[in-house]
């Protein structure tokens, strides 16, 4: 599955901050955690019908409850793979107007943090590994060593920030590293 976020830069009188949405805590992925607004590209029949871009805009407006004008000109920021192994693709993009509203069916709350915290912080980075697991019935007759097989792991990081006793983790942490190390404008 393809999907597209958005990183929304809010430029207040105490500097840039960055919007980030709890989810909603009755949804089936990932409720409670910090994410930025975004979700699936869509598709028909397996052929996508609107752009990563797109995606982006639209979830945003739909997540956080604002109109188009006030999402400013994205900017691409490195594709990353999704935690189901699908690409997802962040934009960075100043939201102008904002409120601090959003949709109660996908979001629990919204929460800013300086965006200066992002690039003047080195997240924590943990190893995880990425293995294969054959499931029931897999053929390893057919394969040299059989169930013996060196199945190679992936070494994949897992960044983590701690914001005033607030975590974000995860695909979250590894966008706003990404966007932080990006050179300012």
């Amino acid at each position: 599955m393809k999907a597209a976020v958005l990183l929304p830069l809010l430029h207040t009188e105490n500097g840039t901050e960055i919007v980030l949405e709890r989810r909603a805590l009755h949804l089936k992925h990932q409720p409670g955690e910090l994410c930025l607004p975004g979700g699936s590209i869509l598709e028909e029949n397996g052929v996508l019908i609107e752009s990563p871009e797109e995606a982006a805009v639209r979830e945003t407006m739909e997540e956080l409850q604002v109109s188009r004008g006030w999402i400013g000109s994205l900017q691409p920021l490195p594709v990353q793979m999704g935690p189901d192994g699908g690409k997802v693709y962040p934009f960075a993009a100043a939201l102008s107007d904002y409120h601090d509203t959003f949709s109660e069916a996908e979001v629990a709350e919204v929460l800013r943090i300086p965006a200066d915290f992002i690039r003047e912080t080195e997240p924590e980075r943990y190893a995880v590994d990425l293995v294969t697991v054959p499931r029931e019935g897999f053929p390893y007759e057919r394969i040299p060593g059989g169930r013996a097989y060196p199945f190679r792991k992936k070494e994949q990081w897992i960044f983590f920030y701690d914001y005033q006793g607030v975590t974000i983790w995860g695909l979250t942490a590894k966008i706003l590293e990404s966007w932080g190390r990006q050179p300012t404008e």
